[in-house]
């Protein structure tokens, strides 16, 4: 009997996994469902938080870097390879344990696939005992860090070609069902090392703008992502989120003319052509009517950042500029049309089908440049649709991001074509060699001034018209608090839930 006692005794001081600290069910609609699933080797995580799986570190609300799976991470002298030190114990949610072999298959994995993150930098992943783990370089990249950030950890064990539809991870939430077109349940993950959601079980549905508010009215939905249109209306009992982001929105312009395989546009090819445009846009215009004030004008892919231009331009329209600049450069008015050896600069703009912010976005454009004698046809496609048309007419796009990675992604001509980054197949030599050596700089702050310089070069080449910095919008019950959310990146609605564990619900639950 003693024994069986001792023994019950052993058991009940075994660590148990938590719970969660109230059974709210909470309902949520974060905007667009991830079209690849929640895989992040290709992609998902990359700009929000995973919340399925972990990443070796992570972002406070100041951007600053802190610990998430990794304990400690340095740089060697050479600045060739980086050194990490992983927590001990931590466990997927299936109660398998994580070591610096997933770290390694993770990495390894994203390497050898058509994944978004750039780990062209990287030679190999060696591990040097069960808890680190050592990244070595092809070449100095000070930016290699931002991969610790954005490639969250998934399990060598159960990895597979269908992981994406059901992942397993090590991130405050575990997976419950993904019902395509309609919801995602979660749960807090119970393995979690660090401080749970207090929620029972987590809710995200997909629908569209007017979907998700016509459910805010109804009271369907705890917390839903909206559009500026309708953050003066919202239905009683919620409360109105304005969230400062580096999400941007601007035009990206094909940058050769026209050549074979669907690339290049002779209209927008030229200078004036692009510098006109932006000089007719009224920013202020965009941001106060069009979007209510809910953004800030945008001149930048970084506006604001520490690797963002160093001074800020002007907003103000010069219609009568921007006209002598097309007259100086041959482009002549015929019935209200501008002509140049026999060429009409006209064009569509691409924007993305249902997004309404983009769409206005498109169609307030077109009117600015209509008494220039440029004709923008906006049109709403797929991503599929514009994906095929993206080298040889321009498109409305939205990037930002807290890395500034993304910035040579972007314009660097070595990321000519590929994906969405520089669909105009952009090419510069002095900006590719400031680029190049921001990235092979002795430390952070000594990048910053070949981040700003490219920055420069950039503006005057205009292979964007950047229009606005969008604020995000969140509708959210009364009685949910979402404490301080940080600054958001691109991607309206995922990035909210970054700091779900401090999420409170501040009303007894229902």
């Amino acid at each position: 009997m003693k024994s069986l006692i001792l023994f019950i005794l052993s058991i009940s001081l075994l660590p148990l996994p938590s719970v969660a600290s109230t059974d709210k069910v909470l309902t949520l609609a974060l905007g667009a469902e991830p079209e690849t699933g929640f895989d992040p080797i290709y992609g998902w995580g990359k700009y929000n938080r995973p919340l399925f799986q972990s990443t070796l570190i992570k972002r406070d609300n100041a951007l600053a870097l802190v610990s998430d799976l990794a304990l400690r991470w340095r740089l060697s002298d050479d600045r060739l390879v980086w050194s990490v030190d992983l927590r001990q114990g931590v466990k997927f949610n299936d109660g398998t344990g994580l070591t610096a072999s997933d770290v390694k298959f993770s990495f390894d994995t994203a390497k050898q696939s058509a994944s978004l993150h750039d780990l062209t930098q990287l030679e190999r992943v060696e591990i040097k005992g069960d808890y680190s783990v050592e990244f070595y370089l092809k070449q100095a990249d000070i930016t290699f860090i931002d991969n610790l950030v954005n490639l969250a950890i998934v399990p060598k064990a159960s990895y597979g070609a269908q992981y994406g539809l059901k992942p397993i991870g090590s991130g405050p939430l575990a997976f419950v069902r993904w019902d395509r077109n309609q919801q995602l349940i979660m749960e807090p993950n119970p393995y979690y090392y660090g401080q749970k959601p207090e929620f029972s079980k987590v809710i995200v549905t997909f629908s569209d703008e007017d979907s998700r508010y016509a459910r805010l009215r109804s009271g369907q939905l705890d917390l839903a992502a909206i559009a500026p249109r309708y953050a003066k209306i919202l239905p009683p009992g919620y409360k109105l989120w304005s969230i400062d982001s580096v999400d941007n929105r601007g035009i990206a312009w094909p940058m050769v003319a026209t050549q074979a395989d669907n690339i290049g546009n002779d209209v927008t090819s030229d200078a004036a052509i692009r510098q006109a445009v932006d000089m007719a846009v009224d920013r202020d215009v965009l941001v106060q009517q069009l979007l209510d004030g809910f953004a800030t004008p945008a001149y930048s892919i970084a506006d604001g950042l520490p690797w963002g231009p160093a001074q800020t331009q002007s907003s103000q329209p010069d219609l009568a500029a921007a006209k002598r600049l097309l007259e100086q450069n041959g482009w002549q008015v015929k019935q209200g049309r501008r002509y140049r050896d026999g060429v009409a600069a006209s064009m569509t703009l691409y924007y993305l089908a249902g997004d309404t912010v983009r769409q206005q976005l498109a169609l307030a454009v077109a009117q600015m440049v209509k008494p220039l004698g440029i004709e923008i046809k906006p049109e709403g496609k797929s991503w599929e649709a514009i994906y095929l048309q993206m080298h040889r007419q321009p498109v409305l796009l939205g990037f930002g991001s807290h890395s500034a990675t993304e910035v040579r992604a972007v314009y660097h001509s070595a990321s000519r074509g590929k994906g969405y980054f520089n669909s105009g197949y952009y090419s510069n030599p002095e900006v590719d060699r400031a680029l190049d050596s921001a990235q092979a700089a002795a430390s952070w702050s000594e990048s910053l001034p070949y981040w700003q310089q490219a920055q420069a070069l950039i503006a005057a080449d205009r292979p964007w018209t950047w229009l606005v910095n969008l604020k995000h919008l969140y509708a959210a019950n009364e009685c949910l608090d979402l404490a301080k959310p940080g600054i958001e990146a691109h991607g309206h609605g995922w990035p909210l839930a970054n700091n779900i564990e401090q999420w409170r619900w501040q009303c007894p639950s229902r």
